[in-house]
Formats: C-alpha cells, sequence, structure tokens
C-alpha cells in the first residue's frame, strides 16, 4: 500500500470516528470527561485535574441528550441555509 493510499485511510478513518462520535453524543476528543453513558446523566468529572475547559452541565449530560443537541443544531443550520437559498 502507497503512503499517500495509508495516508487517505487513516483520513477516512478518522472522520468516521469523528461523525459516529459526533451522531452518538460521545465526547468528540475521545476523552471521558465524566462517567456518563448513554442513557445515564454523570454524576462526578474524571480526570486530574477535572477538565476545566468542558461545561460542567455538557460534561455530566447523558450521550442521547448531547446528541439531540448536536443534531437539532445541525438540522437549524440546514434549515436555515435552506431557507436563504430558497429567498
Amino acid at each position: 500500500m502507497s503512503s499517500t493510499r495509508r495516508t487517505r485511510s487513516r483520513r477516512q478513518q478518522r472522520t468516521r470516528q469523528l461523525v459516529v462520535r459526533f451522531v452518538t453524543g460521545r465526547e468528540l476528543d475521545g476523552r471521558r470527561h465524566s462517567n456518563a453513558t448513554f442513557w445515564r446523566r454523570g454524576t462526578r468529572r474524571l480526570g486530574y485535574p477535572p477538565y476545566l475547559i468542558t461545561w460542567d452541565w455538557w460534561a455530566l449530560a447523558a450521550g442521547w441528550q448531547r446528541a439531540v443537541l448536536r443534531l437539532t443544531a445541525v438540522a437549524v443550520a440546514v434549515l436555515a441555509v435552506g431557507v436563504v437559498i430558497a429567498l
């Protein structure tokens, strides 16, 4: 396998992984920031020191809540673009 093919394959793999994480409501950086699961809200933050960059409510939200917010934002953006194009 050539070097460019391998690079393209890795890039596609990372892109797929990012899309799956986005749609399923998981952390996009791949690190766990709380003990939350897809169905259950988190009760504590993880890491030392606890990640201060992430918002508390976002880090403790269940995966389905994050997925709903992300997909709603995408739907609103697509709808807004559609309205602008239609005008």
